[in-house]
């Protein structure tokens, strides 16, 4: 069965952001987590009708570089 979550336009930015920081700390899930995610996203329904396999989605988790970005510091007082 095909589920989605019910948000609004301007809470997308978070929900890609939650998904990044999933994909980020992959590694450090337990398996059956992973493979529980994987084949989450591939039947959960999305604005995009394009279809994804549970192995496109683990290549792509697979495949993607992640790049350390320093935090700012801020300015002294």
């Amino acid at each position: 069965m095909a589920v989605t979550l019910k948000y609004k336009d301007a809470q997308e930015a978070l929900l890609r952001r939650l998904g990044q920081a999933v994909v980020l700390h992959w590694d450090q899930l337990p398996d059956d987590l992973q493979d529980l995610l994987i084949d989450q996203a591939a039947i959960v329904q999305d604005r995009d009708e394009t279809a994804h396999e549970a192995g496109d989605i683990e290549s792509f988790i697979r495949s993607v570089k992640t790049t350390a970005i320093p935090k700012e510091t801020p300015p002294a007082k």
